[in-house]
């Protein structure tokens, strides 16, 4: 039967593990969040990168514009495809910054999760380890009264065989 202070332990222990339980599917959802983060970013950025290379198609539009014939209309369109792509390639970048930033917190919000679980985990270990301290010394302690009680035994027969020996002795003489 179990002592109430290893009683006691192993309900906190078990309480650590379903604490562990859940720290743990919170420690997935971060996970799955900050892929969802890294996803984003990298579409942010795939959309970036497509800007820049609209921008400088507008650009070479507006070069090649000029070696040919050309109206004023042409031109202003040409400039309204490169303040457009412009504007374009701006907001894209801020997107990408906005999504490096949130990529960011979700990284520390997983490395948070991991600490909660390792400490849990840590917590748990310290408590197996004082049970199996306690077990042991309980075991020891018992270990320890059975030899008293085998020596106090012993002595007690050598005892009574010294005693009959002395009176088997004085009944003889």
């Amino acid at each position: 039967m179990a002592s109430n202070p290893i009683r006691s332990l192993r309900v906190l222990a078990d309480i650590r593990r379903r604490r562990g339980k859940v720290l743990d599917a919170a420690l997935a959802q971060q996970r799955a969040a900050f892929d969802r983060c890294v996803a984003d970013t990298q579409a942010a950025r795939e959309r970036r990168d497509g800007a820049v290379d609209a921008h400088r198609q507008a650009l070479d539009v507006r070069d090649h514009l000029f070696d040919q014939p050309f109206t004023p209309a042409h031109v202003r369109a040409a400039d309204i495809a490169i303040e457009t792509s412009t504007a374009d390639m701006a907001e894209a970048g801020k997107v990408v910054k906005r999504c490096e930033q949130s990529e960011q917190r979700q990284e520390q919000e997983v490395r948070v999760a991991q600490a909660a679980v390792r400490r849990n985990n840590e917590r748990i270990e310290r408590f197996e380890a004082r049970i199996a301290e306690t077990l042991a010394k309980r075991q020891s302690d018992e270990d320890e009264a059975a030899d008293e009680e085998a020596e106090e035994m012993a002595s007690a027969r050598i005892g009574s065989r010294s005693r009959g020996r002395a009176t088997g002795e004085a009944g003889h003489a």
